[in-house]
């Protein structure tokens, strides 16, 4: 005798027990699949048996996942215990760590080969790197007319008296001094004028190169100041009753020397570090000691190739020689 099924209502459907079931086990396979990838205990496109017995007499959705979860704490031991085993035998944490698909590519030779492809291309960006900052100049940038000032410049200035503490005199401003704007590079005259009553003198629209002040009245000593116009905003000067010529450079000092030394020792410093990631490759290629190709390829991220670029293949080089470690003689 046949027992008829019976029915349900679920969101206003009218089902069996027994596909009511089915979704229930269904719904919860799927959630426990998701907790064993979420877990790190399956891959996720690992094909696994989820079979939910009945035991106890317990048939409730809450009971199976309680038992369901007591079954992945056990199995997450288990891998725990066999991964720590791994490591006292000599195995690499970091590849244990690695997911079950990447740790059955690291006996492929591809993994090597494109190691070393990663890594020789990165050195070779780095050399590549070095060899434009030699053969570039700072000069040619900074003479660059990209770089250049097309607007022109004031110089301001005040011309005064010398002091005389003794007969608490001097220190007022010339007036009717002659003031002239040299150019150094022809050696003529870009402006002259004299103080006013104040002892003051302004030069307006004047270009941005190298110039020559030259400030002169009968009777005292000629004052000199090269100058770049715009660089210093005003000028106090002060007339001292004798002959001669007081010279003084006013211009500041240019770290272009500087910049051109640093750049070299950069460009230097890539090209050798370039040669030794080379080097580094070569090693790989050979697979005969770990540590050392890896420490040689360390010194090859120095070669700043691409600012960041072929430090960066190289780096995804040792990580792929990583991987690939087991392929190495002194770790087989």
């Amino acid at each position: 005798m046949t027992t008829p099924n019976r029915y349900r209502t679920v969101r206003g459907i009218r089902v069996a027990d027994s596909e009511d079931r089915e979704e229930r086990l269904k719904s919860l396979r799927s959630r426990v699949r998701d907790e064993l990838v979420e877990g790190g205990i399956v891959e996720e496109d690992e094909e696994i048996e989820l079979e939910f017995e009945e035991d106890d007499g317990s048939t409730t959705l809450s009971d199976r996942i309680s038992r369901r979860r007591r079954r992945l704490k056990r199995t997450r031991e288990r891998r725990r215990r066999a991964a720590m085993k791994a490591v006292e035998e000599g195995a690499d944490p970091a590849v244990i760590r690695l997911p079950a698909a990447l740790r059955e590519r690291s006996e492929d030779e591809w993994v090597l080969n494109l190691a070393v492809l990663l890594i020789i291309v990165g050195s070779v960006i780095g050399a590549a790197s070095g060899i434009l900052l030699i053969s570039s100049d700072p000069r040619d940038l900074v003479s660059n007319s990209m770089f250049s000032r097309n607007d022109n410049a004031e110089v301001h200035g005040l011309v005064l008296s010398e002091l005389d503490s003794e007969n608490n005199t001097g220190g007022e401003g010339l007036d009717g001094v002659d003031v002239e704007l040299i150019r150094i590079s022809d050696n003529k005259s870009e402006a002259r004028t004299e103080t006013n009553s104040e002892g003051r003198f302004t030069f307006t629209d004047v270009s941005r190169e190298a110039m020559l002040l030259k400030i002169e009245k009968e009777g005292f000593v000629t004052i000199e100041r090269i100058l770049y116009p715009g660089e210093i905003l005003d000028l106090t000067l002060t007339l001292v009753e004798g002959e001669g010529v007081d010279p003084v450079d006013l211009r500041k000092p240019s770290n272009l020397s500087s910049a051109v030394q640093l750049s070299t020792a950069i460009a230097f410093i890539s090209l050798i570090s370039a040669a030794i990631g080379i080097v580094g490759g070569i090693e790989a290629r050979r697979h005969l000691k770990y540590r050392r190709t890896q420490w040689i390829c360390g010194l090859g991220l120095f070669s700043r190739g691409g600012i960041f670029f072929g430090p960066l293949l190289i780096l995804l080089g040792m990580a792929l020689l990583m991987l690939a470690k087991n392929q190495f003689e002194d770790q087989q």
